[in-house]
């Protein structure tokens, strides 16, 4: 029950703060991941509706014929990476790195979340790999979690990649008007699965990439010029109660589904609802809608007791271990609790929010109030956070774990949950990557990412390089970027902290500049801006021909395995 007083008062700051002022921003985090495998599929079909395996007997699975199972690239992502690869090709012969098409590498950049400290970071690096005159050897771009704010902003601009002066420039613009905002809001809550990821979304649009983002994913995928995006979310109710399998949802300019299970549906099918519009139009997302899954971590109640301080940590550890011992305890305190401060103290805000309403004279002002406590306040006392149609409900067969096909919904979360780095799409034969270079940025300690990366891949039987456990004792004040090499089908990962040996004096200081740049706090003023872009420059700068060499090796071993 303490949870819900939190929840209320971390999300009504939230929203007050984004009406009327400043405003904080999204949050990353790491669980445990079971280890359930799973055999791949090697084919692309279309799947067959057979008699579902369910409780229920009178249960069927109906047929969508958007669903289809495959292992292997959707149609339009190999045609893009056609033309993508002739842009690639371009640029290795000018750093000198002779090569064919058939031998140009697969090059991923993968940004941690980490909030605005990991969007600022991604925008930077890209920035340097520009001029370095990197950024056209790269194929994909993953996010998760901070940077897919990044991301959002620069697929604004249909040639961002050349032109990161602009994408920098973006940083310090104007934040959005608050009756932009709730326009986007009052529209948005005309759809059936209007929700608090909606608010979080068009929050963080307002607030740290200054715009709302009104394109589709789907159009990302039009201009080889970029790098392919490739989203990420996982499925809460997998993440708490199901299989490993299960978990992880990828979202493409082409294809969105699940990464392990090889089910997807075509993108512009994935939002409030999978039928199509009255006009015959699909209602697909609008990407300050997507915004708001990709960096949901508050719609994850466990996560949330984890960025609140040490001390009220403590305390509601304390208080739940002597509740778990006490159910009958337990069940009377939470009824009395409910009744006597919960549901009153529900009661309070909502009549201060009306008093407040009423005192108001017509006007924006008192439209932005009346319109929260209609909509806003109600969907927080219930936690109610986005869905999405589940197109694999009720589906028949074993390879849909019961946390998903059980589920009429798809509650999509922030993926930093259970895996604070991109890695799964990029990982096995769907994409063959040579070479990952992992932006790190995220506030858990330095190689928690790959070691979970590891145990994820190992799991799901794909390949992954070796680890050196000698270098994981260096996690508290690392190296500014190592080289962990794949042999054969293993892809060597590039790995980049952001704060290091090159930036900080000692481990006192790495831990500094995490305290003082915090995944949590309030937007980054102008100065801290400068500060976290020009280190993310230096980190690359300073390792350019750490970053061509692996180019050029990952250009050589794919030339051997054409």
């Amino acid at each position: 029950m303490l949870c819900v007083n939190i929840r209320w008062l971390a999300v009504l700051l939230c929203v007050w703060t984004v009406m009327f002022g400043s405003m904080g921003h999204p949050l990353d985090n790491n669980t445990n991941m079971t280890t359930d495998t799973q055999t791949e599929e090697e084919s692309r079909e279309e799947l067959m509706p057979t008699p579902a395996n369910t409780t229920d007997t009178n249960a069927t699975y109906v047929f969508k014929h958007y669903v289809h199972q495959s292992q292997s690239l959707s149609a339009g992502e190999q045609e893009f990476l056609l033309q993508r690869k002739q842009v690639a090709l371009e640029a290795l012969n000018k750093l000198g790195i002779k090569s064919t098409l058939d031998s140009v590498p697969h090059v991923a950049i993968l940004g941690s979340g980490g909030g605005q400290r990991a969007s600022v970071c991604l925008v930077g690096s890209l920035y340097q790999l520009e001029k370095e005159g990197l950024l056209d050897t790269v194929l994909y771009l993953g996010g998760i979690s901070g940077t897919t704010l990044a991301m959002s902003s620069l697929y604004s601009d249909p040639q961002w990649s050349k032109n990161m002066d602009k994408a920098v420039y973006r940083l310090s613009a104007p934040r959005v008007r608050p009756l932009e905002v709730v326009s986007w809001l009052r529209e948005r809550a005309k759809e059936k699965h209007f929700s608090l990821s909606d608010i979080w979304g068009v929050i963080t649009s307002a607030s740290i990439t200054k715009q709302l983002y009104l394109q589709h994913l789907s159009d990302d995928g039009m201009n080889a010029i970029n790098p392919y995006p490739i989203y990420n979310a996982v499925d809460k109710n997998c993440l708490r109660h199901g299989p490993l399998r299960g978990k992880w949802f990828e979202l493409t300019p082409h294809e969105a589904g699940f990464t392990d299970l090889g089910l997807f549906i075509n993108t512009s099918h994935v939002g409030s609802k999978n039928e199509e519009g009255p006009e015959g139009e699909v209602m697909e997302m609008d990407m300050t809608q997507v915004q708001g899954i990709m960096t949901s971590v508050l719609a994850d109640e466990q996560a949330m007791i984890f960025y609140f301080p040490d001390w009220l940590k403590g305390l509601v550890g304390s208080v739940n271990t002597v509740l778990s011992k006490m159910e009958n305890v337990k069940k009377i305190l939470d009824e009395r609790f409910n009744s006597w401060v919960l549901e009153p103290g529900r009661q309070k805000v909502m009549a201060s929010f009306q008093t407040l309403s009423d005192s108001l004279s017509e006007g924006p002002v008192k439209e932005k109030v009346t319109w929260m406590i209609q909509k806003g306040l109600p969907m927080i006392g219930n936690w109610e956070w986005g869905t999405t149609e589940n197109f694999l409900y009720q589906y028949p067969g074993a390879e849909v774990p019961s946390c998903i096909s059980g589920k009429e919904n798809l509650q999509l979360i922030d993926g930093g949950l259970m895996m604070n780095m991109p890695l799964p799409p990029l990982l096995g034969e769907k994409r063959d990557a040579d070479l990952l270079i992992a932006l790190e940025s995220g506030s858990s300690k330095t190689f928690t990412t790959l070691t979970d990366a590891r145990d994820y891949a190992q799991a799901m039987k794909k390949p992954f390089p070796e680890i050196d456990e000698r270098i994981l004792e260096e996690k508290d004040w690392p190296k500014d970027c190592y080289v962990f090499e794949g042999k054969e089908k293993e892809p060597t990962i590039v790995y980049m902290p952001l704060f290091n040996r090159c930036n900080c004096k000692d481990a006192e200081e790495v831990q500094a500049k995490m305290k003082e740049f915090s995944t949590f706090q309030l937007p980054l003023n102008q100065e801290r801006i400068e500060f976290v872009l020009e280190t993310a420059k230096a980190n690359i700068k300073n390792n350019k021909e750490t970053l061509l060499m692996e180019i050029y090796k990952a250009s050589c071993r794919r030339h051997k395995k054409m």
